[in-house]
């Protein structure tokens, strides 16, 4: 079968496509993968080494000044929903034409097409073309009476109901109408709500979140299956750490690991953010390998207690260590749970709240922190109670060995086979 995905956003959102069309690859399907990212990073060389058929669509026009000047506005808005129109107006409605064009070709040329649920150019292009259409849920931001929205409190399921309701209208308000608009413009009636009909396949929805560390509630849809993470295949945990890291691991007592992630690219600060890891890290009295920009940040002295590194394999070197402090990005987040560390979350934007707080829920986190308001002494007190907490470990290592024995990619594939087998409605 003829497979055409299509994602946008950061990075955190395209590795995900890339794992799920490397099973739908090996299990014999001929992929082809359209990404969008938000800082035009180019994937072709590593799609190059996956066998991947890889294409890169449009192109957002955004200096680098304009970009940390945005991400400001967004770091510091406290409204969810204000932070994500930010990201929307400069984001996506510069590429959405690109984005859409390129969606009709993938239809074209496919059996059937998977999309990420907020690429809704790909759920038009399929209602014209009447291709299978598969929405990919990388955060589990679905209505459940059993779960409030991220930042509300959890007053039981009459409340949720609630609280659900008054997000929908307050994102159909804020966020639907330019999007009714290219609907209708294509001949299409978009449905009421963004939620329940925009971001949603009426024939499969496949949210990329382990079972182990976020329960499926028991009142979504019938055709929403948490399937479980999308990683590519387990590796040798020793494979991935170079030698001088190797070493710095084998020269104590198990490191912090500290990383910010796509989140540090982006701020608008990242001496200042660096600074706070390391003050933060010296304070708790760790040592921690802290992940930066350290080839662009001149001034901050050595120090034996901390490794610096620019880029490295997570899933190689979180089993190595006592406690991972995080943005709380949803692959970051379980990447961390699935080695058995606890983490600490400082939450930037989007759904980093929520995956604290999950995090919190389940015991392996203390409550997280947020971007626009923490200090070195928040964080160092967070990574002390994180390291000392025996009930984190076990908790998190427990989690863990569960994720490891999960298989997300191979459980979306075969529930993509089933449902594409002759169908044809979206």
């Amino acid at each position: 079968m003829k497979i055409g995905l299509q994602t946008w956003g950061t990075e955190g959102d395209v590795r995900p496509f890339m794992a799920l069309a490397t099973g739908l690859q090996a299990a014999g399907h001929q992929v082809t993968l359209l990404t969008t990212e938000i800082r035009n990073r180019d994937f072709s060389a590593e799609a190059r080494r996956l066998r991947i058929a890889i294409r890169k669509i449009g192109h957002i026009e955004c200096g680098e000044e304009q970009f940390k000047e945005l991400v400001h506005q967004v770091f510091y808005e406290k409204n969810p929903a204000k932070q994500g129109l930010i990201l929307l107006k400069n984001f996506f409605y510069p590429a959405v034409a690109d984005m859409l064009a390129a969606a009709e070709l993938l239809c074209a040329e496919n059996d059937a097409v998977i999309g990420h649920f907020f690429v809704w150019p790909l759920k038009i292009a399929a209602l014209k073309s009447g291709r299978p259409f598969i929405a990919i849920h990388t955060t589990p931001i679905i209505p459940s009476c059993h779960l409030s929205p991220q930042g509300l409190p959890n007053l039981g399921r009459w409340w949720n109901w609630l609280w659900w309701q008054v997000m929908d209208l307050v994102l159909n308000k804020m966020w639907k109408p330019p999007i009714d608009a290219v609907f209708r413009a294509e001949g299409i009636e978009p449905g009421k709500s963004l939620m329940k009909n925009v971001w949603r396949s009426a024939l499969l929805n496949l949210v990329s979140v382990s079972p182990s560390l976020f329960p499926a509630p028991p009142d979504w849809p019938g055709h929403f299956h948490l399937c479980g993470f999308f990683g590519f295949p387990q590796q040798d945990g020793a494979g991935g750490v170079a030698g001088g890291l190797k070493e710095f691991l084998s020269a104590g007592e198990p490191p912090v690991y500290m990383t910010f992630g796509s989140m540090l690219e982006s701020d608008p600060d990242p001496r200042m953010i660096t600074r706070l890891m390391i003050d933060s890290a010296r304070m708790a009295g760790v040592r921690a390998i802290i992940q930066s920009n350290w080839n662009e940040i001149e001034g901050i002295p050595e120090h034996p207690s901390i490794f610096r590194t620019v880029r490295a394999s997570h899933r190689s070197i979180f089993p190595h260590c006592a406690v991972v402090v995080h943005h709380g990005g949803a692959g970051t987040t379980q990447a961390a749970i699935e080695a058995g560390c606890p983490s600490v979350v400082v939450a930037h934007a989007s759904d980093q709240p929520l995956w604290g707080a999950v995090l919190k829920k389940r015991g392996a986190a203390p409550k997280f922190l947020l971007r626009r308001s923490v200090t070195p002494q928040k964080l160092a007190g967070a990574i002390r109670i994180a390291r000392k907490s025996a009930e984190m470990k076990d908790t998190a290592k427990k989690i863990g060995r569960q994720m490891r024995a999960e298989n997300g990619v191979l459980q979306a594939v075969r529930l993509i086979e089933s449902v594409c087998s002759g169908k044809k409605s979206q």
